[in-house]
């Protein structure tokens, strides 16, 4: 076998954390090769023979053991008429993602976020953002009509075109402002917030947001550990915060 590249062979090393120790070395290391930045959440045998279970994030696929065919979702049980893909994701969100939420949230201080709280709260979001993000600037438009429907609104930052990125400098300039709210609203109307340097979270909640399953924005975080993906409107999240977890 050739030898890995460093970024195939630190894939490598962290796919051992999730995948089975009945793995093909062949299909690792064919992981390893295809995402070396972003190993996948979880490797298993599927229950057709000779397929692995391969989830990345929120996507199922399937391959063979070699490593050298992938098949995309869903897989159905025909005599049950059950999706398999999307009990495999139930699995992984409930196991793997909501305690890593949960620990996240528990230690998240309000420090490290930019904090709209309702005058009468009855519920606390954790919404992952993006500054150039359209759906992210609606949802910060209507920031007064959500504290009105008794939720607080805590940013925390996933500028998704990475570290180094315009918008990752767009995020550190809101963080490091003296008054984070009044810049992160200036900066979501596209007006210029001043460039200052400072100690600031938006690397460690970017990537802190790739760990609990963010892949775009906004992400809205639920205090029990459900991650909403998308834009909602203040009465449809009233709603899904007024149902409890299934």
């Amino acid at each position: 076998m050739k030898r890995l590249a460093v970024g195939a062979l630190a894939a490598l090393t962290l796919l051992c954390a999730t995948a089975r120790a009945d793995t093909p070395p062949q299909l690792a290391a064919a992981l390893a090769k295809l995402s070396p930045d972003a190993p996948p959440t979880s490797v298993q045998p599927s229950a057709v023979a000779g397929l692995y279970e391969v989830i990345f994030g929120s996507s199922v696929y399937y391959f063979s053991a070699d490593g050298k065919h992938m098949l995309g979702g869903p897989l159905v049980e025909v005599a049950s008429r059950r999706n398999l893909s999307a009990v495999a994701l139930q699995k992984v969100e409930r196991e793997q993602f909501v305690p890593k939420r949960l620990a996240f949230l528990r230690e998240l201080r309000d420090d490290d976020a930019i904090v709209f709280p309702a005058a009468k709260p009855k519920y606390r979001v954790t919404v992952f953002t993006d500054i150039d993000c359209g759906y992210c600037r609606e949802l910060h438009r209507h920031i007064d009509q959500y504290n009105a429907a008794g939720i607080t609104v805590r940013y925390v930052a996933f500028p998704r075109a990475g570290e180094g990125s315009e918008s990752f400098h767009k995020a550190e300039a809101v963080w490091c402002a003296a008054d984070r709210k009044a810049a992160l609203t200036a900066a979501k109307s596209d007006k210029p917030v001043p460039s200052r340097a400072c100690k600031n979270p938006v690397a460690d909640q970017l990537h802190a947001g790739e760990r609990l399953g963010v892949t775009g924005t906004p992400a809205i975080l639920l205090d029990d550990g459900r991650l909403l993906p998308g834009y909602l409107p203040p009465e449809e999240l009233r709603g899904v915060l007024d149902q409890p977890a299934s």
